[in-house]
């Protein structure tokens, strides 16, 4: 899918953003997104992956092979895309760029940003941070065992912005904090990697079409040892 091609649910209902290296996307991050769509009647959620991400290390797939495998995890399902901003932009990727730009893509849309408890947490170390809720509301996704310590500017946000019901997110464009509760489904980039890398198998923990293609190219695999 094109960044700019617009949505095919509801005229007006509020568009997911859900970012990350997704290296590679998997089971957990396409059911989060279907969840959120269907429990706040969002129009789309877009997967965005990370071009440069500034707070972590480079993802380890090329952002040719992050994007094809979003793409054809989400062919067949039109609440979930693509939206390939950050790979197409030079530089680092800040998150409050693509929320400005996808805010002039999609004027007539509601914007949420989703996000974990742990990410959120760290929010103040954000590339101007205070500018998010210019563009976007804050859907903060609870899951047992994420941090429960907040930094003293993340707990003012959620107590000045924080609202119970997920309809006031359709009501203005940018600038609430909802909490939302995912059912358990614990599946994470990592662990398919070490798994890839041990030689074991992390089937049933990513789309098959997916999980062929990195088998393939190897490159979760670990290097062989060298001969002595």
């Amino acid at each position: 899918m094109s960044a700019k091609q617009p949505p095919t649910g509801p005229a007006g209902a509020p568009i997911g953003i859900l970012g990350g290296t997704f290296d590679p996307v998997h089971n957990g991050h396409l059911r989060l997104a279907m969840e959120l769509a269907n429990e706040l009647d969002l129009a789309q959620v877009r997967l965005i992956p990370n071009g440069r991400p500034p707070h972590r290390e480079q993802p380890g797939a090329t952002p040719g092979q992050r994007a094809k495998w979003i793409r054809v995890a989400t062919a067949d399902e039109p609440l979930l895309a693509l939206d390939d901003r950050e790979l197409m932009r030079r530089g680092h990727s800040y998150m409050v760029d693509t929320l400005a730009s996808l805010r002039t893509d999609f004027p007539e849309h509601p914007l949420c940003l989703i996000m974990g408890r742990d990410v959120f947490a760290k929010l103040p170390s954000w590339h101007r941070w205070q500018e998010l809720f210019d563009h976007a509301h804050i859907v903060l996704i609870e899951r047992p065992g994420l941090p429960a310590e907040l930094a003293p500017e993340a707990v003012d946000l959620l107590t000045e912005r924080g609202v119970d019901d997920p309809a006031a997110l359709k009501n203005q464009p940018a600038g609430l904090i909802y909490n939302y509760a995912p059912p358990p489904l614990v599946i994470s980039a990592s662990r398919i990697r070490e798994l890839i890398a041990a030689g074991a198998s992390p089937r049933y923990l990513l789309p098959e079409v997916i999980l062929e293609d990195i088998m393939d190219t190897d490159i979760y695999r670990a290097p062989a040892a060298p001969r002595q």
